[in-house]
Formats: structure tokens, C-alpha cells, sequence
């Protein structure tokens, strides 16, 4: 590798971690949400909108780190690509520390006991469908079992899986719209 190169790795790295740090920050205020969407319906839907927020926000940073950090504002896919995954491993890596907090101090079981009412509660409800619901209730059985440390390891590696797929259209449109506003100019 040459040094253009390593220092290249190294300018979008240190960028991922400063949106990251960020995005992390959103997701603990939108997971502050969670023990809540039940009991409220506010609560619910504003936890719905946040969550499809964040591909939104992932192509607002991404869009950023190429108009300030890359030549003529113009990146490439893979470089694109890139950034928006470590992006969002810095943000679960940021926002693992809120969900450990929450699940090793605060929670106690609540939200998996919550989880399990609203079951049996659709349960009765809907005799005919208490089957489908035992799958359900088997679910939140093998994640009552969890410790607060392997919840939170569960958490990040979901958060990483599902924003590497995000990171890709993401990624094409900011690579896209680049070339495209550069051609204009």
C-alpha cells in the first residue's frame, strides 16, 4: 500500500467514526423509545419514523463527507460504499453502550414481560392464530434467556448486517448524484 493510500483508509475512517459517533447518538435517543411504543402510540410512531429516518440521515452524512472531504466533491461507489458501512459500525458500536446501560441496569425484564403480554393478549383475542403466536412467544422466550451482554452483542451484530444492505443504495446515490451535480457545474 502506499501512502496516499493508507492515509486515504485513514481520512475515511476518522470520518466514519465522527458521523458514526452521531448516528450513534440518534439511535440511543430512538431506542429511548422502545420500552415506551406499547403504551403509547406517539411513542410508537415516533420510533417508526426515526427508524425509517436513518437511511435517510446515512445519505445526508455520506453526502457531507463527499461535498467536504473528497476532490471536486466527487466520490466513488466502493469509497462510498465504505464509508457508509463503517458509519453505521461506529453508530452500533456508539449506541452498544446504551443498550448494554439499559439492559444491564434499567430493564430488568420489563420490556420482555411486555412483549409477552401483548402476546397472550393477541392470544385471546384471536384463538384461531394462538399457534402462530407460540412461535412468537418461543422468540421472546430465547431472548428473555440472553444476557445483557450477549443482547447487546445480538444488537450490534443486527445493526451491522442490516447497515452494510442500507449502505449500498446509499451509497450508488451519493456516488451518482456527484458525478451528476459535477457534470452541471
Amino acid at each position: 500500500m502506499t501512502e496516499k493510500q493508507v492515509s486515504k483508509g485513514t481520512h475515511i475512517v476518522s470520518w466514519a467514526m465522527y458521523y458514526g459517533s452521531m448516528m450513534g447518538g440518534f439511535w440511543i435517543l430512538k431506542f429511548m423509545l422502545v420500552p415506551f411504543i406499547f403504551s403509547s402510540g406517539v411513542a410508537s410512531l415516533a420510533f417508526v419514523v426515526l427508524t425509517i429516518a436513518v437511511p435517510f440521515v446515512c445519505y445526508y452524512m455520506a453526502r457531507q463527507y463527499r461535498d467536504r472531504c473528497c476532490p471536486g466533491g466527487r466520490v466513488g461507489l466502493w469509497q462510498a460504499w465504505a464509508f457508509c458501512v463503517l458509519l453505521y459500525v461506529f453508530a452500533a458500536l456508539i449506541a452498544a453502550v446504551g443498550h448494554y446501560i439499559y439492559f444491564a441496569y434499567i430493564d430488568e425484564g420489563r420490556l420482555v414481560d411486555t412483549y409477552l403480554r401483548v402476546i397472550e393478549n393477541f392470544s385471546a383475542t384471536s384463538p384461531e392464530l394462538a399457534t402462530s403466536f407460540e412461535t412468537y412467544r418461543q422468540a421472546v422466550d430465547m431472548v428473555a434467556a440472553l444476557s445483557p451482554i450477549q443482547l447487546t452483542v445480538q444488537l450490534i451484530s443486527n445493526n451491522v448486517f442490516y447497515g452494510m444492505w442500507l449502505a449500498l443504495p446509499t451509497a450508488l446515490i451519493v456516488s451518482l448524484t456527484g458525478r451528476k451535480e459535477e457534470k452541471t457545474n
